[in-house]
């Protein structure tokens, strides 16, 4: 099949990002980071704070984006963006752990939930590369 065609079937498909379980994960997450860090010291505010918030937006606008987009390999590239923002926002995750912010149990690797969603994203991911070579 080639990448047009699989394209317009996954569009099909879902019509809009919205209707797709990684999206709405994606927002699910966004207000839990938000209300975490709002208990966050306000030292944290232009640090932490500032960078959890943007990464997580990063991941559910960056995959709606990548939705939008026409050609397989934008839709990757942006859907790469909002995996590496997963990734990112562990990474902050940890950080606020270590210094005595959160949980260690709310986020990382070992979160079924933040496993689920990244290979879902990588299901998606993959489906649009390999259409695209």
């Amino acid at each position: 099949m080639k990448a047009e065609a699989k394209a317009k079937a996954f569009q099909m498909k879902y019509p809009d990002f919205t209707n797709m379980s990684v999206w709405k994960k994606a927002i699910e997450l966004l207000l839990k980071i938000y209300e975490i860090t709002k208990h966050f010291p306000a030292e944290e505010k232009f640090g932490l704070t500032s960078d959890m918030r943007r990464a997580v937006n990063s991941i559910s606008h960056n995959f709606a984006e990548g939705f939008g987009r026409f050609e397989p390999r934008d839709k990757t590239r942006f859907y790469q963006v909002s995996r590496g923002s997963r990734y990112e926002l562990m990474s902050q995750s940890f950080a606020s752990f270590k210094l005595g912010y959160i949980e260690k149990k709310c986020f990382g690797r070992n979160n079924p939930e933040n496993n689920r969603n990244s290979k879902r994203v990588n299901i998606i991911n993959n489906f649009f590369r390999k259409g695209s070579r």
